[in-house]
């Protein structure tokens, strides 16, 4: 954590729109911040976002007046919380695919939050889906997906322009929303 506390003083000279006041602040606990976050993430980018996300909220709490006895443990209770929060959304994203129906996403995460269904089954149940698609939308659903591939290295795997790649991404989770809703009714 910071060597130095900071000061009420401090505080309220950031309250009031001080600039100096705001970098001596982030000069002094980005990098045990960073470091930190970056322990749980091990990911320097998203580390370095959460950090980014930490300083904005832990300035609107200054500006809005928030009552701040000790400001190490209260910019690393935010950092705690971006961190969990971080995991529990990377966890449901690598599940639930985006802009799938409503109720497949409800579905899902009484599922996941309740244990009623063990992460293989959903698995499984993703596996049979995708086996069903045709082999390209399966494939772009998979490199998007599973493997994590920006839709940039998508197009550039497939050969094909980003507006494409764009495209069939988008055709391929509809066809997956639509052979999910079908093959669970």
């Amino acid at each position: 954590m910071s060597g130095e506390e900071i000061t009420s003083d401090l505080l309220e000279k950031i309250r009031l729109g001080n600039d100096r006041a705001l970098l001596r602040l982030y000069k002094q606990f980005h990098t045990p911040l960073f470091q930190f976050i970056n322990r749980q993430i091990r990911d320097v980018s998203v580390s370095e976002e959460i950090v980014q996300d930490v300083f904005l909220g832990c300035i609107d709490g200054i500006r809005d007046g928030r009552v701040i006895q000790s400001f190490s443990a209260y910019i690393y209770s935010i950092a705690r919380y971006k961190v969990i929060d971080y995991i529990r959304k990377k966890k449901i994203k690598k599940i639930l695919f985006s802009a799938l129906p409503e109720s497949f996403v409800e579905h899902g995460a009484q599922l996941l939050f309740k244990e009623k269904m063990e992460r293989e089954e959903i698995s499984d149940l993703v596996e049979g889906v995708l086996r069903h698609l045709p082999h390209e939308y399966s494939l772009i659903i998979r490199l998007k997906y599973i493997d994590g591939y920006t839709v940039q290295k998508i197009a550039s795997k497939l050969e094909v322009n980003f507006k494409a790649a764009e495209s069939m991404l988008y055709r391929a989770r509809q066809a997956f929303s639509k052979l999910y809703s079908h093959l669970n009714t």
